[in-house]
């Protein structure tokens, strides 16, 4: 030591005490020292897994049940609309006969396919049921007339009552008020003879509201036509159906004077059916009920 130069000692002294202050006040640890605890790293690995995993989790879940309960639903709404296009070749077979006076022959049909009608019917309710927003207002109407036809009518009324009547024409909300009007006329847990006359009396109320005259006058003649002969059939008295009558006879000869008219209802035919058999009561002038 004594050949050391006082460079060198004041050197080596310089050194030991930047180590003293160095361990009085120790650097800030890195992140990663700050990290080294097994609880701390644990604490991260938690976090930032978590949410990986449950990403992950869902995706399967999404691809595995998920997309698979979509395919069903969609497999399913496929196969109701195929039965509800069935069904609306029914309908419109057996509507097509019963204008042309071929009620016979639209009851063997509805007979001899009761069964194929009711598996249709049974599949499309279902899906209406658990999909009710699917189906568009003439498909839930071919679905309720499909309904009516096998008499089930508290459930074609529900049908019929979900569709929307805003935004509809006035001819457009008519037909829908004679559709519950016929299911109200007609036998089953929905029947409520004073309850069609009320919603008839409403959509006669419409016809105000329909701008061509001619079109006007066919909407009356639907109306009355489908009260007059539900009220027959009902056994309705004489006096009463003749109150119906007058008034939808006077509108029917305006429509034949319009010219090149088609008696779309069956007008003539009921008239003339309600006159037989009311023939001993006279057919006085009335105001329309």
């Amino acid at each position: 030591m004594s050949g050391d130069t006082l460079e060198e000692r004041l050197a080596r002294a310089e050194g030991r005490i930047e180590v003293l202050l160095e361990q009085q006040n120790p650097p800030p640890k890195s992140i990663w020292r700050r990290l080294a605890s097994i609880e701390t790293l644990k604490n991260l690995v938690f976090l930032v897994a978590f949410p990986a995993s449950l990403f992950l989790a869902f995706e399967k879940f999404d691809r595995e049940i998920l997309s698979v309960r979509e395919n069903r639903i969609l497999e399913q709404k496929n196969i109701a609309i195929d039965r509800l296009d069935q069904l609306q070749d029914l309908n419109s077979e057996i509507y097509q006969l019963q204008s042309q006076d071929k009620g016979d022959v639209a009851f063997a049909i509805i007979e001899a396919k009761r069964g194929q009608m009711a598996r249709l019917t049974d599949t499309v309710y279902t899906t209406w049921v658990k999909y009710s927003d699917m189906f568009g207002r003439y498909d839930l109407n071919a679905l309720a007339e499909a309904l009516l036809v096998q008499k089930r009518t508290e459930e074609a009324l529900q049908v019929a009552n979900s569709v929307q009547l805003d935004g509809l024409r006035p001819i457009d909300r008519i037909d829908q008020n004679i559709l519950k009007a016929r299911i109200l006329f007609s036998e089953g847990p929905a029947h409520d003879m004073e309850a069609a006359r009320d919603i008839l009396r409403a959509a006669m109320a419409t016809t105000s509201e329909i701008e061509r005259v001619g079109q006007q006058y066919l909407m009356i003649e639907k109306i009355g036509t489908i009260r007059l002969s539900n009220e027959w059939w009902r056994n309705t008295d004489c006096g009463k159906l003749m109150e119906i009558a007058e008034p939808l006879r006077a509108v029917h000869k305006e429509n034949m004077a319009l010219g090149a008219y088609e008696d779309r209802f069956g007008v003539g035919f009921t008239l003339a059916g309600v006159e037989f058999a009311c023939s001993d009561a006279p057919m006085e002038s009335v105001a329309q009920d």
